[in-house]
């Protein structure tokens, strides 16, 4: 098994966020290389690559992480001069959605174990590999608030009580957070545009709600208390609760929007074979069994068991499927209507 590290590689520094595993360079001549960009955080997808390199002897993975919608602009860029250098994408159902209808950036696939996944969760065309599914939760500092007293609806979050306490992700530079924007503005404004919808965005900016580019980082403020509550995603949950961090989750009442989280070929891929590789192992039992404990999502394959970090059951949970195709569409007005709302 080829041994993996971390290292910036050049194009990593240029984008100013990037960061990659690599192999020894005693053993790259011996070892074939498998590019992987995504927005996950390199802690997080180091089991899955591990695992992958031993049960592939002779490939090694390389990974290139930016937040979402930054690495969204660095794909585009390297597609509009024809120099991709990504052999597989990991990022939302929405946001590789967008890739394929502007640049018909992937090769469809269809990996071996997909029949065992949830049918509402196959990607149409089998374009997509389905990894995990993401939800959004309420986050909190188990130390600095009691169970009892935690935000119970996403409503609570208005309370003035907890002004300066709230965080959440910036979508101008996260993909993942247009569940959520879609889900209250969108979803939830239909059905009460008093309370939801975008009102409920100018309420929370007049709540002093902190804007961050990444989960993670929202993870982290939560998990130290400097921002006790966090508007965050599953993943960083069950990450937090691997960790063994003072924190815990509430699914609100008025349900969690959730996310499909995807592997896509790209079409200029030099590595295809390494690729298909890659998708095999993501839906296999092996890679769906990983899914908690690296990526921290819910696992797409009906015969893998899972809880959330809470002890919930899949179907104690209110789960409520996003709008893929209008987040793929709209993703940029959106996070500008966003920022004008939240700065009223």
């Amino acid at each position: 098994m080829a041994h993996t590290k971390l290292y910036l590689p050049r194009r990593a520094i240029l984008a100013g966020a990037g960061a990659a595993f690599a192999i020894p360079a005693v053993a790259r001549a011996q070892t074939r290389r498998l590019t992987i960009y995504s927005a996950y955080e390199n802690a997080q997808i180091a089991p899955l690559a591990r695992a992958f390199e031993a049960r592939n002897p002779g490939i090694g993975v390389e990974h290139f992480r930016q937040p979402g919608e930054e690495l969204l602009a660095t794909l585009e860029l390297e597609l509009r001069a024809r120099a991709p250098k990504a052999d597989v994408v990991g990022l939302n159902d929405a946001s590789l959605t967008f890739l394929q209808r502007r640049h018909d950036a992937f090769e469809p696939y269809r990996a071996g174990g997909l029949d065992r996944a949830r049918a509402e969760l196959r990607a149409a065309g089998d374009v997509f590999t389905p990894a995990f599914v993401n939800l959004y939760l309420i986050h909190y500092n188990t130390r600095r608030i009691p169970a009892a007293e935690a935000p119970k609806t996403w409503l609570d979050l208005l309370d003035a009580r907890w002004r300066n306490q709230i965080t959440m992700a910036d979508p101008n530079s996260s993909q993942s957070v247009q569940s959520f924007i879609w889900f209250v503005a969108e979803h939830l404004g239909r059905q009460d545009s008093a309370r939801y919808g975008w009102e409920y965005f100018r309420r929370l900016g007049a709540n002093g709600v902190r804007l961050e580019a990444s989960h993670g980082t929202i993870r982290d403020l939560t998990g130290c208390g400097e921002r006790p509550r966090g508007v965050n995603l599953l993943a960083n949950s069950q990450t937090a609760a691997n960790r063994g961090e003072p924190t815990s989750n509430v699914w609100p009442t008025e349900g969690a929007p959730g996310e499909l989280s995807a592997f896509g070929l790209m079409r200029a891929s030099r590595q295809k074979e390494m690729g298909r590789l890659w998708l095999d192992f993501i839906m296999s039992e092996q890679g769906q069994g990983l899914m908690p404990a690296s990526l921290g999502g819910a696992p797409v394959r009906n015969d893998v068991a899972y809880r959330f970090p809470d002890g919930s059951a899949l179907d104690q949970v209110k789960i409520v499927p996003v709008d893929s195709a209008f987040i793929s569409e709209n993703r940029r007005q959106q996070a500008r209507r966003f920022h004008d709302t939240l700065a009223r």
